[in-house]
């Protein structure tokens, strides 16, 4: 199904910013998985000069833009996507106090591959199964008013993607450290 992703920059402003805000958290979130994903572009997009396309909201597993989602998949093929938080594009669309969050895009449309990606509309990423996983509750250590204190300030928001980095190599110390894909999107070749 159609899903978006993010570093552990991204998903910690995700939390701060989205979820611990309601009381129960929004949509019941409580866990934070981790997977180690592999993905090829399709060769549209690739002639266009990126790996990555548009990053698209997927609101309960719809596609809800920026723009309308199947016209560009049309044009680019069904493109993996993503955002720095920097380019304040498409969202989020003021300063995050997180520097270096990205966000991803995966889209469905069968285009998650069984084995390596090979770019074909049908096989743009794949991912590792089963994930990591830590729960909240574990990250904040019963305390979510405390953790969460203090979101616009980047040295606060830095230990807490620390804490998190920390708790999964804590609880999964075979998992190898991965490097993080270059964000490429570029607007002006996008669109």
């Amino acid at each position: 199904k159609n899903v978006n992703a993010a570093n552990l920059v991204g998903v910690m402003w995700y939390l701060q910013h989205e979820v611990v805000i309601e009381d129960p958290p929004k949509f019941g979130i409580s866990r934070v998985l981790r997977y180690k994903v592999q993905t090829k572009a399709p060769s549209r997009l690739l002639a266009s000069g990126m790996n990555f396309g548009v990053r698209y909201a997927y609101d309960s597993g719809v596609c809800t833009g920026p723009g309308k989602c199947s016209p560009e998949f049309g044009r680019y093929g069904h493109f993996v996507g993503c955002n720095r938080f920097e380019s304040m594009y498409p969202y989020p669309n003021e300063e995050t106090y997180f520097p270096g969050g990205v966000w991803y895009s995966f889209p469905g449309n069968g285009t998650k591959c069984v084995g390596a990606p090979t770019g074909a509309d049908t096989c743009t990423y794949t991912y590792s199964w089963p994930p990591d996983e830590v729960t909240i509750d574990d990250l904040v250590a019963g305390d979510w008013e405390t953790f969460f204190a203090d979101g616009e300030n980047v040295t606060a928001n830095q230990r807490k993607v620390d804490a998190l980095a920390s708790l999964f190599k804590e609880k999964y110390p075979e998992t190898e450290d991965l490097t993080e894909p270059d964000c490429d999107f570029s607007f002006a070749k996008f669109w």
